[in-house]
């Protein structure tokens, strides 16, 4: 008779790396255990859950919804187990983050040590990204992303920042390219810009008065990184909108110049979420860390 449980574990490992062998591995089993345990989940089912090729293996779409309510039982299943616990020692297993890798530069590091500190015994496996993420198709049990980021559906998202994003550059290039006092201006300077199919194709502008003004971007620059952005500001290679907390330091020093100081950018302004799958049980080092990076961030 099937192990229904085993099963379910042993194909949401091989869905997870694409490998039997390596599922195995992971499992700390043999291949040939992994495989009887998919094949008998297959004929329990009456459908073929991958394909297989000699270089690889894919979930049929039969497959992949199948892993997703695997994803949901094993999940609540934990949760039940996880309740039992009392003590924070006994919160262990891995927590699979993925996130927006220019903020977590330098917000999320104290935050990751803050939980570790609290449950030792759960191993963070965290992926920086600046493209669209399925959480459910990456495996992930959190994500901390931007709104464009996000490409799963029923997910909670609970807001952690609103950051106001102004343009800044160097003196150097300033000195040399010119200061714009108005934003009809930036037509004339050098700009530096996430890709356009991520970001807005315009900076709109409105002063004191609301009035507002569109600027068309042309970048001599674009990067799918606000790190690498800020890098390329403080190189005197154009003007750049970023995020004010993360140009703060720069700005005291003089390494950078906020311009444009009597307009708003209406639309450059960057909200962060903590989002994580709508489902009843939350697996309780899930939940005690998005209990935790809420209190954090507010």
């Amino acid at each position: 008779m099937i192990n229904l449980f085993q099963a379910m574990q042993a194909f949401i490992k091989v869905a997870d790396v694409a490998s039997f062998a390596q599922a195995a591995e992971q499992l700390n089993v043999s291949t040939s255990v992994v495989t009887r345990h998919v094949s008998s989940l297959e004929k329990h089912l009456g459908i073929r859950l991958f394909q297989r090729t000699t270089r690889k293996v894919v979930l049929t779409e039969a497959g992949a919804d199948y892993a997703t309510g695997c994803r949901v039982l094993l999940a609540e299943l934990d949760e039940v187990e996880s309740r039992a616990t009392t003590t924070s020692k006994e919160v262990a297993g891995e927590l699979r983050i993925v996130a927006l890798g220019s903020f977590s530069l330098f917000r999320l590091t104290p935050l990751f040590a803050t939980y570790q500190a609290a449950f030792p015994l759960v191993k963070l496996r965290v992926t920086l990204t600046e493209k669209r993420v399925d959480l459910l198709e990456g495996g992930f049990d959190v994500g901390i992303v931007t709104e464009h980021m996000i490409r799963s559906e029923s997910l909670v998202a609970r807001r952690l920042v609103d950051s106001r994003a102004v343009p800044v550059a160097a003196a150097a290039y300033l000195d040399h390219a010119g200061y714009p006092h108005v934003p009809a201006d930036l037509a004339a300077h050098r700009l530096i810009a996430a890709p356009l199919d991520t970001n807005p194709q315009t900076w709109v502008f409105s002063d004191h008065e609301g009035n507002e003004a569109s600027i068309a971007l042309d970048p001599s620059l674009t990067v799918n990184s606000m790190i690498m952005q800020k890098q390329a500001a403080l190189g005197a290679m154009g003007i750049a909108l970023l995020p004010l907390e993360m140009v703060t330091d720069e700005l005291r020093s003089g390494a950078l110049v906020q311009i444009l100081t009597d307009y708003a950018v209406l639309n450059g302004d960057i909200g962060v979420s903590l989002v994580y799958p709508s489902r009843e049980f939350v697996p309780r080092k899930v939940r005690e860390f998005i209990d935790l990076a809420v209190s954090y961030f507010h």
